[in-house]
């Protein structure tokens, strides 16, 4: 088990820049924020007709409260210096080489689509290891942009153990992301009142694609400010609506644990290069618990 989780350090560092510290924030609701009322079980709907958008490869400029700046850089451990790069006049961004700004999936750049998800989850297990009992029953609907390929994702098994804590796969009213370790920090400090990780079948033009996907999903707090742009830390909503957040990094599932494996997008992008990841996000949610 130490080297599969090995391995998905590997892998998800190296495209969404991971959190390599472990900072377990379970079932946070000291915070003061909103929380769902939910023991263990939660439903989450977005239903046909919603505003639903796909997030584009983009850079994402880094947030000074928790990088620094290039004269006083801060958290090393959660982004090294050699992987920041500063732009006169832009700001500090997230690198792949120090030198240019690099694309990722936490960008500003989106464009609309159509789709629909129904999501059910059962936190039982309270953190990571070897198994657990939490459960997911997910399927998204959605299309690419311009709506030519259409894709399907079902999400059933929990994943008990990633590179962080994740709760045995399934957490309800959880801190993640920004400085507390528990994924990317180049997503903002945010209240999940939903967040699994999972494995899922992806369908494109209703034919299964050959290969488990590595799902992550969350409903969360608003994050992103009127002109759509993915904030820092202190731009977070706790008081706005909900959004809904899909994402398929390019890793795949196999018997012997992770492996690096674009997600068969089948869309492609200026460069001529299809998409390697998949970042949905579903803004007109309702959740029961």
């Amino acid at each position: 088990m130490k080297g599969r989780k090995t391995l998905f350090v590997a892998l998800l560092a190296a495209f969404m820049i991971m959190a390599t510290a472990v900072v377990a924030i379970a079932h946070s609701t000291s915070s003061g924020r909103r929380v769902i009322d939910a023991p263990n079980k939660v439903e989450m709907e977005a239903k046909e007709g919603g505003d639903v958008r796909w997030i584009l490869p983009g850079p994402r400029e880094l947030d000074p409260a928790i990088f620094g700046t290039p004269g006083s850089p801060l958290r090393e451990e959660l982004l090294p210096l050699d992987k920041r790069v500063f732009i006169e006049g832009e700001g500090y961004f997230v690198s792949g080489d120090g030198v240019t700004k690099m694309m990722t999936p936490f960008s500003n750049k989106w464009a609309p689509i159509t789709g629909e998800a129904e999501v059910e989850v059962k936190d039982i297990t309270s953190v990571s290891g070897s198994s657990t009992k939490d459960k997911i029953d997910a399927e998204f609907e959605f299309t690419s942009p311009g709506g030519e390929i259409n894709y399907r994702l079902v999400v059933k098994k929990a994943l008990p153990e990633i590179d962080h804590e994740n709760f045995g796969g399934v957490g309800v009213n959880a801190l993640q992301h920004g400085a507390t370790g528990i994924g990317t920090p180049l997503m903002p400090q945010l209240m999940s009142f939903i967040a699994f990780w999972g494995a899922g079948d992806l369908y494109v033009n209703g034919e299964l694609q050959p290969d488990k996907r590595f799902v992550h999903f969350m409903l969360s707090e608003n994050v992103r400010d009127e002109d759509y742009n993915l904030v820092f830390n202190d731009g977070v909503d706790p008081e706005g609506s909900w959004q809904a957040h899909l994402i398929l990094p390019p890793v795949a599932l196999g018997s012997n644990g992770p492996f690096a494996n674009p997600v068969p997008t089948g869309f492609e992008l200026p460069n001529e290069k299809d998409q390697p990841f998949l970042h949905i996000m579903f803004e007109d949610v309702e959740a029961d618990s």
